[in-house]
C-alpha cells in the first residue's frame, strides 16, 4: 500500500504543471475574448469601409406606353436602358485610405485595453509569488512558535512557569494559526483566479515559477513611450490630409447612360452622361475648412493628453522610487530587529526581567515589519504595471 502511495505521489509530482510569467501572457493571449473581440471589429470595419466605398451597381430602366396617333395604326412603344456612375481619377481609392486611416488609429487606441488587461495580469502574477513567499515564511515562523510552545507545556508541567503564562502563549499561537490560515486561504484564491483568468488549466499540482519576477529598481527604462498613442495620432491625421486632397479635386465623377427606344415605326438608341460642375456649389470648399479645423482639433486633443499622461507619468515614477526608498528602509529595520533587538528581549525574558506579554508583544513587531515589507513590495509592483499601462509599454 505504501508503495503505491509513493508511486502516486511520484507520477503527480512528475506531471505536475508549472508556469511561468510567459506561460500565462500566451495562454491569456490566445484565450482572452478581448483579442478575439478586437481582431473581428477590425474586420468588420474593414468589410463595412469596402460596402461604403464600393462603386455603385449599374441601374437598369425602362418605361412602356401606349401610343394612338391621329394617323396610322396605334400600338405600343417603350424603352429600356442602363446607368453607372463612375468614380473619376483615384476617388474610391482616396475614400477607402480616409475610412481605413480612420479605423487603424481607432483599432491603436483599443490596444491600449489589451495591453491594461495583460498589465493587470502581470500584477496579479507578482502579487500571488509575494503572497505565497509571505506565506511560506509565516509558515515557518509558525512552526518555531509551535516548538517554542511546546517547550513551554514541559516548562509548566514541570512548574517552570505559570499557568498564566503558559495561556498566553497559546493564545498566541491560536492567533498565528488564524493568521496562517487566512494567508492560506488568500493564496489559493488568488492562484484560481490567475489561472481562471489566462486560461491555463487548472490541476491541485499546478503551480507557477516566480523565478521570472521583475526585479525591484527605482529608475525604469521606458521604451517609446505613448507609441499607441502617437501612432493613432499619426493616423487621423493621415486621414484628415487624404480628406483635403479627396475634396480639392474639381471632377470626381459622371455618369452614363445607355438606352434603346421603340417606337411605333422607328428604333432609337442613344447614349447620354452627367458630370457635377462643382464650382457651382461650396460643398468641396466646406469640406475642406471641415477637415482643416479637424485636423487642428486632433492636434489640440492629442497635445493636452500627452502633457496629461507626462504628469501622471512623471507622478508613478516618484511614488516608484518611494517605494523602493521605504522599502530598503523597512528591510534594514527589520534585519536589525530581527538580529540585535530580538535576542535581547528574548535573553531579558529569560532572566525574568521581561513578561512575556512584552516578549510575545516583541515577537509580532517582527512579523509586523515582514508585512510591511510585502505589502510595500505590492505597491511597487501595482505602481510597476500601472506606469507600463499608462506608458503604453509592452515590457516583454
Amino acid at each position: 500500500m505504501k508503495h503505491i502511495i509513493l508511486w502516486v505521489l511520484v507520477l503527480e509530482f512528475t506531471y505536475a504543471s508549472t508556469y511561468t510569467l510567459n506561460n500565462v501572457l500566451k495562454s491569456a493571449t490566445q484565450h482572452s475574448t478581448l483579442t478575439k473581440a478586437l481582431e473581428q471589429e477590425g474586420l468588420a470595419l474593414a468589410s463595412k469601409n469596402y460596402a461604403d466605398t464600393s462603386s455603385s451597381p449599374i441601374e437598369l430602366f425602362g418605361e412602356g406606353t401606349k401610343a394612338y396617333p391621329e394617323l396610322g395604326s396605334h400600338g405600343y412603344e417603350y424603352t429600356i436602358g442602363m446607368s453607372k456612375t463612375l468614380m473619376l481619377n483615384d476617388i474610391q481609392e482616396q475614400e477607402q485610405r480616409i475610412t481605413h486611416l480612420s479605423n487603424q488609429a481607432y483599432l491603436l487606441e483599443e490596444e491600449k485595453n489589451i495591453l491594461n488587461f495583460k498589465n493587470g495580469l502581470k500584477n496579479m502574477y507578482h502579487h500571488y509569488c509575494l503572497d505565497r513567499m509571505n506565506y511560506g515564511s509565516f509558515k515557518q515562523s509558525y512552526r518555531e512558535f509551535v516548538k517554542l510552545y511546546k517547550k513551554k507545556q514541559k516548562a509548566y508541567k514541570y512548574q517552570e512557569i505559570s499557568k498564566t503564562e503558559l495561556m498566553q502563549f497559546e493564545i498566541e499561537k491560536n492567533r498565528l494559526y488564524a493568521q496562517l490560515e487566512e494567508m492560506k486561504m488568500q493564496n489559493d484564491t488568488s492562484k484560481q483566479n490567475l489561472l481562471m483568468l489566462s486560461g491555463l488549466s487548472y490541476k491541485q499540482s499546478s503551480k507557477f515559477s516566480c523565478k521570472d519576477m521583475r526585479p525591484i529598481r527605482s529608475k525604469v527604462r521606458l521604451q517609446k513611450a505613448f507609441n499607441l498613442s502617437k501612432e493613432a495620432y499619426k493616423k487621423r491625421l493621415q486621414s484628415t490630409q487624404e480628406t483635403l486632397d479627396r475634396y480639392a479635386n474639381k471632377l470626381d465623377s459622371i455618369d452614363l447612360s445607355v438606352q434603346y427606344g421603340k417606337e411605333l415605326d422607328m428604333d432609337k438608341y442613344s447614349v447620354g452622361f452627367s458630370l457635377p460642375l462643382h464650382f457651382t456649389s461650396k460643398k468641396h470648399e466646406h469640406q475642406r475648412v471641415a477637415a482643416m479645423h479637424k485636423s487642428s482639433a486632433i492636434s489640440y486633443k492629442h497635445e493636452e493628453k500627452m502633457r496629461a499622461s507626462e504628469r501622471l507619468l512623471s507622478q508613478l515614477k516618484s511614488e516608484l522610487k518611494m517605494n523602493v526608498v521605504m522599502l530598503k528602509t523597512l528591510q534594514h529595520n527589520h534585519k536589525n530587529y530581527k538580529k540585535n533587538f530580538l535576542p535581547l528581549i528574548k535573553k531579558s525574558y529569560n532572566l525574568g526581567e521581561t513578561s512575556v506579554i512584552e516578549y510575545l508583544l516583541s515577537r509580532q513587531k517582527s512579523y509586523q515589519l515582514r508585512e510591511e515589507i510585502y505589502r510595500t513590495k505590492k505597491s511597487y509592483y501595482h505602481t510597476l504595471f500601472k506606469l507600463y499601462t499608462l506608458s503604453e509599454t509592452k515590457d516583454y
